[in-house]
């Protein structure tokens, strides 16, 4: 009697997850997603046509909340095209997280605040609608390494563009962030909050984002995904541009003083250097020391400021501010322990921004709100194995190094960055999240029937007699 198992069928195979991939289908760029891509760091969030939108019209979350109704639909009625059937790990992980907070949501609804309470819980649930289904949307339709470059592409082409317009704010004073915006369109934000602000008497830049923090986070998280078109690219002059971009990056980071984009840079170095040879990080760490000598050199005054900033932390405004603020959380989670205030249901007087998404969703969402939390972090975690596991080129590790180095990056920082308030910095790490997870499926095996067997075995029993 001949048996085939389904570990030894997926080793044989290299998974069922490929099984879509050779299914004869013509492949197909997503090209909604990929103008996703670049519109997300290109547009401002606060850009948005006036009137009824004018509160949650932003472009990319439009399209992001469009994305979410597709996937949807997806689910209910395309067919599986395969004979065996797969789950994805992230599609349950994100789905888990959309229930969790959901649930947080529901239970909000029972405590009625005022009016600006209220409308704060409209746009949460529509932000996070938008988060989730950028990301199953990625999951669903994400199949091959070709259509992974080319969305990491059209990212990292919006990243830079962003960045250069921090640079540009930085060393001309050129503010070039409305470029793209449409005609009509209007910025949904007080002109207070845009204007260029100072710390320790140098201009803080802001790019596209709507604070220096989260342009900084993005920056950061530019400089691994630009190395790794710099080292990969498809040809000479993408990969000397990546080159360029990087630098870009670079230089455009430190200009926001931000310490949380100091630590999301680190982080990310710190994860993406295991995709690198020893003798490859002795000539990075070489590079890095002159380029920072470099940078001292031609910018003394921007990292000063940055120095004093990170060197000065106890005695800074900002912090000692924030942290005044945590004794509150404390008695609102011995309060509501269980589901918070609610999803957006903190009243914005008495809990400002805490620069920390975790306390942030503690207050909101209590328990449940950091489960979920813990949920999507041990998800991006696993991702990264589970990218690794399928690579089955050096292209391919180093991307899922990259991607893992990008998500890894943004949880650090959430830690002294109100993530999930800054569309940008959100939806970027919900696509890298989709498209590291993409890579992965799971064998289901499905039960043994009468007369029926699966491919490569052999039912016939033993001779009698």
């Amino acid at each position: 009697m001949k048996t085939t198992s389904f570990a030894a069928l997926g080793r044989h195979t290299g998974g069922y997850a490929d099984v879509a991939g050779t299914s004869g289908q013509r492949e197909r760029t997503p090209w909604l997603l990929c103008f996703l891509c670049l519109l997300i760091p290109a547009l401002p969030a606060y850009a948005v046509p006036p009137g009824p939108l004018k509160s949650n019209g932003s472009p990319a979350r439009v399209i992001a909340v469009m994305l979410f109704g597709l996937a949807v639909l997806g689910f209910l009625t395309l067919r599986r095209n395969t004979d065996h059937r797969t789950v994805n790990p992230g599609v349950i992980v994100v789905l888990l997280f959309f229930l969790l907070l959901t649930l947080v949501y529901g239970v909000g609804l029972l405590r009625t605040g005022d009016a600006l309470v209220e409308a704060n819980k409209t746009r949460a649930i529509i932000g996070l609608i938008a988060n989730v289904g950028v990301a199953l949307f990625v999951l669903v339709r994400v199949h091959t390494v070709r259509q992974r470059t080319i969305i990491l592409g059209c990212l990292t082409a919006g990243l830079t563009f962003a960045c250069s317009v921090g640079l540009l704010q930085s060393m001309l004073s050129l503010d070039l962030r409305f470029l793209l915006m449409p005609p009509g369109f209007v910025a949904n934000l007080e002109s207070e909050y845009l204007s260029l602000t100072e710390r320790m008497g140098t201009v803080r830049v802001l790019g596209t984002s709507e604070h220096a923090i989260e342009f900084s986070v993005l920056a950061a998280v530019t400089v691994p995904m630009t190395i790794h078109f710099a080292r990969f690219a498809t040809n000479r002059t993408l990969r000397w541009a990546s080159a360029v971009a990087c630098c870009v990056a670079l230089v455009s980071m430190p200009a926001a003083i931000s310490r949380t984009g100091v630590l999301t840079l680190l982080a990310c170095l710190l994860v993406y250097m295991f995709a690198f040879r020893v003798r490859q990080l002795l000539v990075a760490v070489v590079a890095g020391t002159i380029a920072i000598f470099g940078y001292i050199a031609y910018f003394p005054e921007t990292f000063d400021a940055l120095w004093r900033t990170i060197t000065g932390s106890v005695q800074d405004d900002s912090i000692l501010t924030r942290t005044a603020d945590y004794a509150a959380v404390s008695q609102t989670f011995r309060e509501h322990p269980i589901f918070g205030l609610g999803l957006g249901g903190a009243p914005p007087s008495a809990y400002p921004l805490l620069d920390n998404e975790w306390l942030r969703m503690l207050v909101q969402g209590g328990a449940v709100g950091l489960t979920a939390m813990i949920l999507l972090t041990g998800g991006a975690i696993f991702a990264i194995s589970a990218g690794l596991r399928r690579a089955d080129s050096t292209r391919e590790r180093d991307q899922a190094y990259m991607m893992g180095s990008v998500m890894v990056g943004i949880l650090v920082s959430s830690t002294t960055f109100d993530l999930f308030y800054y569309q940008q910095a959100t939806l970027t790490f919900f696509i890298v999240f989709g498209l590291l997870w993409s890579t992965y499926n799971i064998a289901v095996p499905e039960p043994a029937t009468p007369g029926r067997h699966f491919v490569g075995h052999d039912t016939a029993g033993p001779p009698e007699g």
